[in-house]
C-alpha cells in the first residue's frame, strides 16, 4: 500500500527539482551549485512527499475502500444479468444434466486415478463376458 505514498513523493521531486534547475539557468548559477542544490532539493522534498503521500493514505484508505466495494458489486450486478441475457438457458442445471460426462478430476487427484481404475475395471469385465460368451 505504498504506491500513493511513493507517488507522491516522486512527483514532489520531480516538479521541484525542475522548478529550481529552470530558475538557477535562468539566474545564471555555476553548475556546481545547480547540482548541489538539484540533489538537495530532490532528496528533501522526495522525503517530504513520501511522508505526505503516506499521511494521506491514511486518511483516504478507509473511504476508498468503501467506495470501491460498492462499485465492485454494482459491476458484479451488472455482469450476472448480462452473462444471464446472453447465456439465456445455458445456465440452467435441470435442462443440462443429460448432456455432461463425468470429470473424474485431474491426473494427480484421487478421484481422477479412482475413476481411471473404475474405468479399466469394467472395461475388463465387458470383455471378459464377452469372451465368455463366445
Amino acid at each position: 500500500m505504498t504506491r500513493l505514498s511513493l507517488l507522491m513523493g516522486l512527483f514532489m521531486a520531480v516538479t521541484v527539482t525542475g522548478i529550481v534547475m529552470l530558475l538557477a539557468v535562468m539566474g545564471n548559477v555555476n553548475a556546481g551549485t545547480m547540482i548541489y542544490r538539484g540533489c538537495v532539493i530532490f532528496f528533501i522534498f522526495g522525503a517530504l512527499g513520501t511522508v505526505l503521500g503516506s499521511f494521506l493514505e491514511v486518511l483516504l484508505l478507509p473511504s476508498t475502500t468503501e467506495t470501491e466495494t460498492e462499485k465492485l458489486k454494482l459491476e458484479l450486478m451488472i455482469e450476472d444479468s448480462e452473462l444471464q441475457a446472453e447465456l439465456g438457458d445455458l445456465l440452467d442445471d435441470d435442462k443440462n444434466s443429460t448432456h455432461r460426462s463425468e470429470n473424474y478430476g485431474t491426473p494427480t487427484d484421487g478421484a481422477w486415478q479412482n475413476g481411471q481404475a473404475n474405468s479399466y475395471s469394467t472395461k475388463m469385465a465387458s470383455q471378459s463376458n464377452s469372451a465368455a460368451a463366445s
